[in-house]
């Protein structure tokens, strides 16, 4: 049984610093919510918030948890869009914001090692000397952790080439429900592969911290290629920017990214930058090459050619700062979304559904008419490359009856995706908004998931509210 907020405070102050147990209301606050709309709109507060400097001390934590009933969290930097991060239950927020160290980085073995609170940027600049990078590239790197990152499995524009988060965690320390500590993917291993045993690390990347709670991460890192350029195409017709990616695939060429604007979210920006001076159509391809510059320089060129074949215009960005200044704009979109739409704000609610690429031009459309019926304002763009499709909802949340019709619009467009044969999460995570569709996704294969939540959290007490079952 799950005892009192104070009483389980002074538990956890035997067990670390004073300093280090948060559990006065006001300083509770911030950890009530993250950036989904889910969990704006009723305030959870944990009871209480650790602050852990090393995995020993998680484990202690845990086993108290264990042995009180008590729920729980493991928390980044609360970037998350889907509740995850949130004590729906109350209980105990593990918050990693002193495990934030690169342990280390290995440039032959093509490795690093890192405490789960690093935040991806920093870890980015890490890594940049050693001249490797951590492929995949989340919209909020320069905030979120990568322990929040293997939680969710998140990627961002580069999956199309280099693929998700799980592709590059070779092994984790976890400690599990009961506060025993694990290491995945073999215990001195720093082995690039391994076919040994069941693929427990696999198990732990995107289960959200329902399964165990991830203390230390051994990842692939790549060398980073020097050179880059983008192509920008508009389409009249939707249907030709899928065409065109099965061009430059029937040709042999994979891009490094392959991002589409809908016309939607081309029309925002250029309110947003009209100095940018994008293309205008139905919409907008962005198509990133990388490599050495030698190949890079013949690449743009073939890329440029094959695209010319069904865009109407295109450009070509080949300079550093050009091809930044346009994944600044991609970056804005939520900046641009408010100048659109005055008095109103983007929520986060539906925004990363997965499909298919031969099915995008289908469910944009009919996502646009769901907008329509729904009279809710919403924007499209996404991971053209590997079919993320993502809806910028954009409402004013003080207004009931808008908020009604945005969460309609979510709940269609999460069933649209299924019904063309996709996810109703690309690389946010289920947590506690998307728990409602998973056995309709999953049929039979989450009962199993249920299971194997079943044996290694027999309690309910990791990140309950999450994936496995409804939040309060």
């Amino acid at each position: 049984m799950v005892i009192a907020r104070a009483s389980i405070a002074s538990r956890l102050r035997e067990i670390l610093p004073p300093d280090r147990v948060i559990d006065d209301e006001t300083t509770l606050l911030p950890y009530a919510y993250d950036a989904s709309f889910w969990s704006l709109r009723k305030r959870r507060l944990p009871d209480v918030v650790v602050v852990p400097d090393s995995g020993a001390e998680v484990a202690s934590v845990v086993r108290v948890a264990a042995e009180t009933g008590t729920p729980i969290v493991a928390r980044g930097a609360g970037t998350g869009q889907t509740g995850g991060a949130v004590a729906a239950r109350g209980g105990i927020v593990v918050s990693f914001a002193r495990m934030r160290r690169v342990l280390e980085i290995d440039r032959t073995d093509l490795q690093v090692v890192a405490e789960p609170g690093v935040v991806f940027a920093d870890l980015t600049a890490a890594l940049a000397p050693f001249g490797l990078f951590f492929p995949p590239d989340p919209g909020s790197g320069r905030a979120c952790t990568i322990g929040g990152m293997v939680a969710n499995n998140a990627s961002g524009p580069h999956a199309v080439k280099w693929g998700t988060t799980s592709a590059y965690v070779l092994g984790a320390e976890v400690v599990l429900a009961d506060g025993s500590v694990i290491v995945t993917g073999g215990e001195r291993s720093k082995a690039l592969k391994s076919s040994s045993g069941i693929d427990l690390t696999k198990l732990f990347v995107g289960s959200e911290g329902t399964l165990g709670i991830l203390t230390r991460l051994r990842l692939r890192a790549q060398p980073r290629p020097p050179a880059r350029a983008v192509v920008l195409a508009a389409y009249e017709d939707l249907d030709d920017t899928v065409r065109t990616i099965d061009d430059l695939f029937a040709a042999g060429i994979l891009p490094a990214t392959a991002e589409l604007l809908d016309r939607t979210a081309v029309e925002a920006l250029m309110k947003w930058r009209p100095d940018l001076g994008l293309p205008t159509g139905e919409a907008v391809l962005f198509v990133e090459v990388e490599g050495t510059r030698a190949s890079v320089s013949s690449s743009v060129s073939e890329v440029e050619d094959i695209v010319k074949k069904r865009a109407q215009v295109t450009q070509r960005a080949e300079e550093e700062a050009a091809i930044q200044r346009l994944w600044q704009a991609r970056g804005g979109l939520a900046a641009a979304s408010s100048l659109v739409f005055p008095g109103k704000h983007r929520i986060f609610a539906g925004e990363d559904l997965s499909v298919p690429i031969s099915e995008i031009p289908r469910a944009i459309r009919r996502a646009r008419e769901i907008g329509a019926e729904t009279r809710t304002s919403v924007i499209f763009y996404g991971h053209f490359g590997d079919g993320n499709v993502h809806s910028a909802i954009v409402i004013d949340p003080t207004d009931a009856d808008q908020v009604r019709r945005a969460d309609e619009l979510a709940d269609r467009l999460h069933r649209l995706a299924l019904e063309v044969g996709g996810t109703v999460t690309g690389e946010h995570g289920t947590g506690a908004v998307r728990q409602r569709y998973m056995a309709l996704e999953h049929g039979a294969a989450y009962e199993v998931m249920k299971r194997i939540k079943a044996t290694l959290d027999p309690h309910g007490i990791m990140n309950p509210g999450k994936l496995f079952e409804a939040a309060d």
